[in-house]
């Protein structure tokens, strides 16, 4: 289990009234400068809550963030100077200095670096957009499948050793759209506390009882299991339809990777099924770049569910494993 840094209580203290005094003299602030009114007849487009943090919180430092850069996002990015608004929390207008900036990029998902200029798939991208232009205008279900789409499917199934895939046009709805149709009412979901957004969206639209277990906890994980399968579905207590567990192989935000095999014995142990999020790890992880299945050394079979971003490596799937 992952050992957690834990700030020193001074170190809180310290951030922690330093916000307060920052909203203390925003709330004082808007005691004698009344806030813009929006237009009458008209909604406001923002919460009150929201505005107060957009105008006296964020306006005074916005010149740190939302940087515009010059350069294809690769290792290293050309960002553009910008003049310094010192505090200044109503001026909104950031002036170009004309100048830029050699920076190491840390914030960006294109690992691989397929995003910039590559002699190898660079050309083929532009001679792709040329013979079948930039989108089918459809979906897929409708007419936008192309041959292309076969044959992407076919080759991300051969290259994770699963029977078929889906390809998705959008990461974040690759969670939010597959998993509804997974689970439903009478489906037990046990979600890692530190998922992403987009699978804490895909399990409230389904309708299942989600149970949040602690980061990596596998302890805490199987007392959930074994707990809720004796007790059944709420009021009815009849058993569950199914059990699933979800989790990321890689979590952006901590640097962590899941702990596979341990996941892959609970699963067994409990009949459950296991859907893995590797949307930072496939093609980054494992010898030939296959995920965290060939990292941790588990056979793609015992996970039953891969998920995998093209705006973090190179392409969106959804590897299924066909269930009985």
């Amino acid at each position: 289990m992952h050992q957690h840094m834990q700030a020193p209580w001074y170190i809180n203290a310290i951030c922690t009234w330093a916000l307060s005094m920052v909203i203390f003299c925003g709330r004082i602030r808007d005691l004698f400068w009344r806030r813009p009114q929006s237009r009458q007849g008209y909604a406001d487009l923002s919460d009150h809550r929201e505005d107060f943090y957009n105008r006296r919180m964020y306006q005074r430092i916005h010149d740190c963030w939302n940087r515009p850069i010059a350069s294809a996002p690769g290792a290293w990015i050309d960002v553009m100077e910008r003049t310094d608004i010192d505090g200044r929390a109503m001026q909104t207008k950031l002036q170009l200095t004309g100048r830029t900036m050699r920076c190491l990029n840390l914030g960006s998902y294109n690992y691989l670096g397929f995003a910039a200029a590559d002699e190898y798939c660079t050309p083929r991208v532009l001679q792709a957009l040329q013979d079948w232009g930039v989108s089918t205008c459809s979906s897929r279900t409708e007419a936008g499948t192309s041959v292309l789409h076969k044959q992407l499917e076919q080759v991300i199934a051969e290259f994770v050793g699963k029977e078929d895939a889906i390809a998705f046009g959008m990461g974040f709805a690759t969670n939010a759209a597959s998993i509804p149709a997974l689970a439903g009412p009478g489906t037990l979901v046990l979600s890692d506390a530190l998922n992403h957004t987009s699978i804490v969206a895909g399990v409230k639209a389904s309708g299942a009882i989600v149970k949040v277990f602690r980061h990596n906890d596998m302890a805490h994980l199987e007392k959930l299991l074994r707990f809720h399968i004796a007790e059944g579905q709420p009021r009815t207590h009849r058993p569950w339809k199914k059990v699933i567990i979800v989790v990321e192989g890689i979590y952006s935000m901590e640097g962590e990777t899941t702990l596979l095999p341990q996941l892959v014995a609970l699963k067994r142990r409990y009949k459950a099924y296991l859907y893995l999020d590797e949307a930072h790890s496939i093609g980054c992880m494992g010898e030939r770049g296959r995920g965290l299945c060939e990292h941790a050394g588990v056979d793609p079979a015992d996970v039953d569910v891969l998920m995998g971003e093209r705006s973090c490596v190179y392409t969106m799937f959804f590897f299924v494993k066909v269930w009985a």
